[in-house]
C-alpha cells in the first residue's frame, strides 16, 4: 500500500511537472447548428459554469458562410501571413477553398479531398509543431459508406461519424482512421462521442508525452432523420426528454414579422408567408428540442473539465467551444434552418478558457472562423515562416489573452480597423428544416447572394445582393434585427444611402474578387484620386463620391448553384492581375469540376431512444462490449 502512495504521488508530480513545462494543450468542442442569438447557451448550465465564468466570451464572432462543409473547411484551412490585431483586415472566405455548399457539386467530402486541400491543413501544421492531433465526431457532410475509407488526412487518430446513420442519434456509426465501420447498438450519438472523447484524453494525459490538440465535435443540435419526426429535429438522450418543458423559441422583432417588414426582404425569403399556428408551435418543439439535446453536450463539457483536472494539466489547456454555424426559429418567417446572411446563422458561440484568458468577461471583439487556424498555430509556437502562406485569417490569440483593450476591438474605425468588414458569400439550394417546408416552396433555387457586414462602432451595417438583383441595407446599430431594409424601392429614404451603398458596394467587389493581401487589406486597393482610405468612416468623405458612384457593381448573370468566375464578373482586381494568374485561390487547390456523391442509405432501424441514465456513466469497456462491425451488405447498400 505504502508502494501505491509512493507510485501515485510521483506520477501526480511527474503530470504536474509536465504541464508546467510543455506546451500548452488545446480542447476544441464544435457543435453542430448552434445559435447564440436565440438564447440556446444560456440553457447550458455546464458551460456556463466552466467556461463562460471560467473563461471569455466572445460575443461577435462569425462564419462567413452559414452551411456546415463551407465553414468547416474555412475554419481548417483557415486561408496568409498573420497580421497583428490593429491593422486593417477585411478576409474572403469560401471562394478560396471553393467548398460552397454541402452536396454536390458545390461542396462534400468528396471535393475536399480531390481538391488536394486535405493534404496541406490543420492537423499537418499541427504535427509540424510537435503537437499530436486527434479528431471525434463529425468532419464533413458527404463522409459516409461509399467514401469511409478515404480516411481524413494528417490526424494521428480519428473517429469519425458517418452518413447516412449520423442523421438518427440512435444509430451512431463511426469509422476509425479510415477502418471499417462500427455499429454502437443500444447507445446514444452523443453518448458514444463523449465515451470515445474521455477515453482518448485517458491516452492523451497517461501514454504519451506531446502537447495535443484533441478536437471533439458531436452532431447535436442539428436536425436528425430519426422514427418520431423525420428530418425535424435532434433526439435528445432518453434521460433529458423532460427537460426544460417551456422553452420556446424566442420572440424576438423578427420573429414572424409583419408584411411591411416581409415583403422589402430580398430572394427567396421575401415571399415567404407568415408563420401559421401550426409552424409556430413546430419551431418551438424544435427549439425545445435543441435545448434538451444540447444537455448532453453539456455532458461533454462537465466530463472533460473533470479529466483535465484529475490529469492536473487544466492550468496548461486551452478549452475552446463553438459551433460551425448559427440557426434561426422563425426569423425573417423561416420556421428553422440557416443559410442566410442575417445575424442568427453568422454570429455563432465562441467561450475560451485557459489561464491566460481573463475570467467571467464578455467581449465584443470580432472574430472569423478562418482566424481559428493561424490561432491554433500561435498557441503552439510555430515560427510564422512555416505557416501556409495563403492565409487569409490572423491570430486571434492576442484578444484572447486581452479582450477589453481598445487596442484589439477595432471598433474605431480610422485607428487600425481589425476586423471592421466581414464577407459572406452562398451558393447553391437552401432548406427549411420544418414539416411545413415543401408547403413553403423549400428546397429554393434562387439562394445566391453576396454580403459585407461592418463590425465597427462608427459604421455598422449589412450589405447584400441577391442573384435576382435585388438587394438589402440594414443600420445594424439602429436596427439589430435586420427589418428594416434601407435599400428597398419604396423606402422614402434609399436615396440617402446612396453613397453609403456606393462604398459597400465597392469594399464588397475587392472581397469577392480577393485572396491573400488582398483579402487581408481591401481599403488598399480603393483608392480614390490616389487617396489613402483605412475604413469605411474615412471613405464617407462626400470628396470621393464621384469615384465610388463610377465603379463596377456587384452583380450576377443568373442564379447559379455553384461558383462561376463568368456568371459573376466583373472582379476588382481582374483575375488575371492575382497571385499566379488564377485568382479565388486556385493556386493552392486542384480542379474539381465534376465530383460524385457519397451515397448510401440505412439497412439498420430502431425505434427505440437511447440514453438513460444508467447511461450516463458508461465505461469505453462497455461501449465497447455493445458494437458490432457493419457487414459488407450494410456497407455496400444504396
Amino acid at each position: 500500500m505504502l508502494f501505491s502512495i509512493l507510485y501515485a504521488g510521483l506520477g501526480l508530480r511527474a503530470a504536474v511537472a509536465r504541464a508546467q513545462s510543455s506546451s500548452p494543450n488545446i480542447v476544441f468542442i464544435m457543435t453542430d447548428d448552434q445559435d447564440r442569438r436565440l438564447g440556446s447557451t444560456d440553457y447550458q448550465s455546464v458551460l456556463q459554469r466552466e467556461l463562460v465564468a471560467k473563461g471569455t466570451e466572445f460575443t461577435n464572432h462569425y462564419t462567413n458562410q452559414a452551411l456546415c462543409c463551407p465553414s468547416r473547411s474555412t475554419l481548417l484551412r483557415g486561408q496568409t501571413v498573420r497580421l497583428s490585431y490593429n491593422e486593417t483586415l477585411t478576409v474572403q472566405r469560401a471562394h478560396n477553398i471553393n467548398l460552397t455548399n454541402v452536396v454536390a457539386p458545390g461542396g462534400s467530402y468528396n471535393k475536399w479531398v480531390l481538391s488536394g486541400q486535405d493534404t496541406n491543413y490543420l492537423p499537418h501544421w499541427l504535427s509540424a509543431a510537435g503537437y499530436r492531433s486527434e479528431y471525434i465526431g463529425k468532419i464533413m457532410n458527404g463522409y459516409g459508406l461509399s467514401n469511409y475509407d478515404v480516411p481524413s488526412k494528417g490526424w494521428d487518430h480519428s473517429d469519425l461519424l458517418v452518413e447516412p446513420y449520423i442523421d438518427d442519434f440512435n444509430l451512431p456509426v463511426l469509422s476509425q482512421n479510415g477502418e471499417t465501420l462500427v455499429f454502437y447498438d443500444g447507445f446514444h450519438q452523443t453518448d458514444v462521442i463523449r465515451i470515445k472523447a474521455l477515453d482518448r484524453l485517458e491516452y492523451l494525459t497517461t501514454n504519451q508525452s506531446d502537447p495535443f490538440f484533441l478536437a471533439i465535435t458531436p452532431f447535436t443540435p442539428h436536425v436528425g432523420y430519426q422514427q418520431d419526426l423525420p428530418s425535424h429535429r435532434p433526439t435528445p438522450q432518453q434521460r433529458h426528454l423532460e427537460l426544460f418543458p417551456d422553452a420556446a423559441a424566442p420572440r424576438t422583432p423578427n420573429f414572424n414579422p409583419a408584411d411591411e417588414y416581409q415583403a422589402n426582404a430580398g430572394g427567396w425569403v421575401k415571399d415567404l408567408i407568415a408563420m401559421n399556428e401550426s409552424a409556430i408551435n413546430m419551431a418551438d418543439f424544435v427549439y425545445r428540442s435543441r435545448v434538451q439535446a444540447l444537455a448532453g453536450v453539456d455532458e461533454i463539457i462537465e466530463d472533460v473539465v473533470a479529466k483535465l483536472e484529475e490529469k492536473v494539466i487544466i492550468d496548461n489547456t486551452y478549452i475552446i467551444y463553438t459551433s460551425d454555424n448559427g440557426y434561426h426559429h422563425g426569423q425573417h418567417r423561416t420556421p428553422a434552418g440557416k443559410s442566410l446572411f442575417y445575424n442568427e446563422d453568422t454570429n455563432i458561440p465562441l467561450i475560451v478558457r485557459d489561464p491566460g484568458v481573463p475570467a467571467n468577461v464578455t467581449s465584443s471583439i470580432p472574430g472569423l472562423h478562418l482566424d481559428m487556424a493561424p490561432t491554433f498555430l500561435e498557441i503552439t509556437g510555430l515560427a510564422e515562416e512555416s505557416w501556409p502562406e495563403f492565409f487569409d485569417g490572423r491570430s486571434l490569440l492576442p484578444q484572447w489573452q486581452d479582450p477589453t483593450s481598445s487596442d484589439n476591438a477595432g471598433a474605431d474605425a480610422g485607428q487600425g480597423n481589425s476586423k471592421e468588414s466581414i464577407n459572406i458569400e452562398y451558393w447553391g439550394n437552401a432548406g427549411i428544416e420544418a414539416p411545413s417546408a415543401g408547403v413553403l416552396g423549400s428546397p429554393f433555387v434562387n439562394t445566391t447572394y453576396k454580403t459585407i457586414r461592418m463590425l465597427g462602432a462608427e459604421q455598422s451595417w449589412v450589405y447584400t445582393v441577391w442573384c435576382s438583383g435585388e438587394t438589402e441595407l440594414y443600420d445594424t446599430a439602429a436596427d439589430p434585427y435586420e427589418l428594416t431594409n434601407l435599400a428597398a424601392a419604396d423606402n422614402t429614404n434609399a436615396t440617402e444611402h446612396k453613397a453609403l451603398i456606393n462604398r459597400l458596394n465597392a469594399l464588397l467587389m475587392v472581397t469577392k474578387s480577393c485572396e491573400q493581401n488582398a483579402c487581408r487589406d481591401p481599403w488598399s486597393l480603393l483608392s480614390p484620386d490616389g487617396a489613402t482610405l483605412t475604413s469605411l468612416t474615412g471613405a464617407l468623405d462626400t470628396t470621393y463620391d464621384a469615384w465610388f458612384a463610377g465603379f463596377a457593381v456587384v452583380s450576377f448573370d443568373t442564379c447559379l448553384a455553384v461558383l462561376s468566375d463568368a456568371n459573376e464578373a466583373p472582379y476588382y482586381p481582374e483575375l488575371s492581375d492575382a497571385v499566379g494568374g488564377v485568382g479565388l485561390g486556385r493556386a493552392y487547390r486542384n480542379a474539381t469540376d465534376v465530383i460524385e456523391a457519397a451515397a448510401g442509405v440505412r439497412t439498420i432501424v430502431t425505434a427505440e431512444y437511447y440514453g438513460s441514465e444508467a447511461q450516463r456513466n458508461a465505461t469505453f469497456a462497455e461501449l465497447t462490449a455493445a458494437s458490432r462491425v457493419l457487414t459488407a451488405e450494410e456497407i455496400a447498400a444504396r
